[in-house]
């Protein structure tokens, strides 16, 4: 793995754990799926296999032409952005990725922003941020840890075990906005207001 990679904590699935990681979060036909940080595909290529539409987002230009060329463009859509800074579908959608440790904390505050659709995120990350996110879920989601995935299910090892986040959306978007802004309001003090000054 390239220097950059270690740098942005890019840590990837082996095959085996991979298809393993899809099978235990429920994918079905039709759903529209999106793989942040696709990588070589290994969570690509299970998704595709349950027939699942996939969007695969990966930065590195060499990675995103091997992903176009192992997958048909009927199946997958390789999109070669930044996964911080791609736009997100203006419907409903879910994410199953396992992305760069470095910006998972960035992605996630992203993907559960009461502007996103995202309905469901199942993201491979170290299992203290699981842990973490698990007791205390972002505003109108539910946070739960799943399938354990050791260090060794990766290439290369990171220095501790991951596991598979799930959150779920547990109010609607509308709600979720308002509560955001009603939370913005209480703490940002009393606005204060400058009357004329009389004259004497």
């Amino acid at each position: 793995m390239s220097g950059a990679g270690r740098r942005w904590g890019r840590h990837l699935l082996r095959s085996t754990w991979a298809d393993r990681v899809v099978g235990t979060v429920g994918v079905r036909p039709g759903e529209l799926v999106l793989d942040l940080g696709a990588g070589t595909g290994a969570l690509t290529g299970p998704l595709v296999s349950r027939r699942a539409r996939t969007v695969a987002v990966e930065l590195h230009r060499g990675r995103a032409e091997a992903l176009r060329r192992r997958f048909d463009a009927s199946t997958v859509t390789v999109v070669e952005a930044d996964i911080l800074q791609v736009p997100l579908p203006g419907r409903p959608f879910r994410v199953v990725a396992n992305p760069p440790y470095a910006v998972c904390a960035a992605l996630l505050r992203r993907l559960t922003d009461h502007r996103s659709h995202l309905t469901r995120a199942d993201l491979v990350v170290p299992r203290w941020m699981a842990r973490r996110y698990q007791a205390s879920p972002p505003l109108g989601f539910s946070a739960e840890v799943g399938l354990h995935v050791p260090a060794g299910a990766f290439d290369p090892a990171p220095r501790s075990d991951s596991a598979v986040l799930t959150l779920r959306r547990t109010r609607r978007r509308s709600t979720s906005r308002r509560r955001s802004a009603s939370r913005r309001r209480s703490t940002s003090g009393p606005r204060q207001t400058h009357g004329r000054r009389g004259r004497a």
